[in-house]
């Protein structure tokens, strides 16, 4: 079958580039990165170097400073864990008096000299929080008794101490 293309030519390479057995040259390892088996590399020099040092040392800061912040946080919640509240409370009685008032009786164990306020509240049958004040302990002894007559929007069936600071 006879060529029917007119004024097209086959390409040709530059006469420089041809080997003296006549075969194509190889190209460079960055332009022949479609070939099976080569190497899929960048073209030296375009996207510049990386210092494999500096990125672990890096690395490593990040590394202590993730670490510091982690050991700061549990110190901190430790802390506050071990230190807690040195006024703690215990509800002793409780007595429904009448539709809108429970009386309340707590035990308030603080250090001696130190000022304390508890917060109680009473709940109705079915729940619901119907009272709540919170009331001043003075700074005198280590552990005292305080009765509170906690007045109540509905007739309430519990008396809880909610806490004590």
């Amino acid at each position: 079958m006879a060529d029917t293309t007119q004024g097209v030519r086959p390409a040709e390479q530059p006469a420089d580039d041809r080997p003296a057995d006549g075969q194509p040259a190889e190209q460079p390892a960055e332009q022949s990165a479609g070939r099976p088996g080569t190497p899929l590399r960048p073209p030296a020099g375009r996207y510049g170097t990386r210092d494999v040092a500096k990125a672990r040392r890096r690395g490593k800061r990040i590394y202590y400073v993730t670490v510091s912040l982690a050991l700061a946080l549990v110190a901190a919640i430790a802390y506050k864990y071990i230190s807690g509240s040195s006024v703690s409370g215990e509800v002793q009685t409780f007595q429904v008096v009448s539709a809108h008032e429970v009386r309340i009786t707590l035990d308030v164990s603080k250090p001696s000299g130190q000022a304390a306020s508890c917060t109680v509240r009473s709940r109705d049958e079915n729940g619901s929080e119907v009272g709540r004040v919170t009331v001043a302990i003075p700074a005198s002894g280590g552990e005292q008794l305080a009765t509170v007559l906690l007045k109540t929007t509905s007739r309430g069936t519990t008396g809880e101490l909610v806490g004590c600071s």
